[in-house]
């Protein structure tokens, strides 16, 4: 691997590699350095784009381009505030923007290199979420949340925000999830979905939601190919029949932009929360579906090749009710069939049953046959 090279040159030691994704005209590769002076989690990026200050090494060729760029976590170049909300010394200051002081825990539950992370800082048993960007974003995320407010969309309050790149929401409220998902019936929760779906289409934004995953399905499938080349060509089937069906028909309209069971709370029957809005504005309804329904079916997967049969079992059947009630276009299917390639590319690197066990639902939805 090229980047484990690069890493190799620049500090002595190659990592193990954890993951890679796409960004610019390359990717964002993570390693891991278990032992040692360089020990953490090192990330080397090949693309290319500038950023605003270097916080790591630069590889140039001959003639001085930037060839890599390499830091340690967290002194990603494109979220300089992340060191900021992860260093003990420095968090005083944010917590006491929110009316809050004494000893706090930062924790680290989701970091995208160069585009965004999330800390949940939590103070006298009381969690607060910062949501750490590029600098000149946290207004537009400060916005949407205050929009979807303002037309009854339950999401967090943001408490506070900076051009640096911070923004800092209260918890949710209610029972999360994939508890409440056991606590009602299928038809109850997609009845409590559709409400918050709707309250979406009422928030009033200019904001594009985040890009389709219809946009990428050559990616998609040529990753996933690279990781199951078993299987590449049930994969190079599937991509012939998904062509024709991504293009978007009908008018945009307001949406979560990722939404799924893991990111609404539930209270008495509704949604009494939902998070991670970053991903919202104007988009096509058939994304959400998408993203619902592949979740689940792979949050099944997981669940079954876990061992816990019940959750699995749960999930399957949440899925299949969405998608009898929500799946009347070839379209939202094709996105769903994208959805689960995505999950088992994941799923690939930790567990290449359950990558196996995500292709064969996808190729189900298509009515593709399967070859194994």
């Amino acid at each position: 691997m090229v980047e484990q090279r690069l890493l190799e040159r620049a500090i002595g030691e190659s990592g193990r590699p954890i993951a890679a994704e796409p960004f610019g005209a390359g990717r964002i590769a993570r390693f891991r350095v278990e032992r040692g002076t360089e020990a953490g989690d090192w990330f080397v990026d090949t693309s290319r784009q500038p950023v605003p200050a270097e916080t790591g090494f630069v590889i140039r060729d001959g003639g001085g381009a930037v060839v890599a760029r390499i830091w340690k976590h967290p002194l990603d170049p494109r979220l300089p505030a992340l060191r900021t909300v992860t260093d003990p010394e420095r968090l005083h200051r944010i917590a006491s923007a929110a009316g809050s002081t004494g000893p706090i825990e930062a924790r680290v539950l989701a970091y995208r290199p160069g585009r965004r992370a999330v800390v949940r800082l939590t103070q006298h048993g009381v969690h607060l979420f910062v949501k750490v960007v590029r600098p000149g974003e946290a207004e537009d995320l400060a916005a949407i949340h205050d929009a979807c407010r303002a037309a009854g969309v339950p999401a967090p309050e943001v408490v506070h925000w900076t051009p640096a790149g911070v923004v800092v929401v209260r918890d949710a409220v209610g029972t999360p999830g994939p508890v409440a998902a056991t606590q009602m019936s299928a038809d109850a929760v997609l009845d409590a979905v559709e409400t918050l779906r709707e309250q979406f289409t009422r928030v009033r934004t200019g904001r594009i939601a985040r890009p389709s995953v219809g946009s990428r399905l050559d990616w998609h499938v040529d990753r996933l190919a690279s990781v199951l080349p078993d299987r590449a060509g049930e994969l190079r089937t599937l991509r012939t029949a998904l062509v024709p069906h991504l293009r978007r028909q009908g008018a945009a309209a307001v949406i979560h932009g990722d939404l799924h069971i893991g990111q609404i709370f539930c209270r008495d029957g509704a949604v009494s929360s939902v998070i991670d809005i970053d991903t919202a504005g104007l988009g096509d309804p058939c994304d959400d579906t998408a993203a619902f329904i592949g979740h689940a079916t792979a949050s099944a997967v997981r669940n079954e090749v876990a061992g816990r049969a019940r959750d699995a079992a749960l999930l399957h059947t949440l899925a299949e009710t969405a998608l009898d009630r929500w799946v009347a276009q070839p379209r939202t299917a094709a996105l769903t069939t994208l959805h689960l390639i995505g999950h088992a590319i994941r799923a690939a690197e930790s567990n290449r049953e359950a990558a196996h066990l995500m292709l064969d639902e996808a190729l189900d939805l298509q009515s593709i046959r399967r070859s194994r």
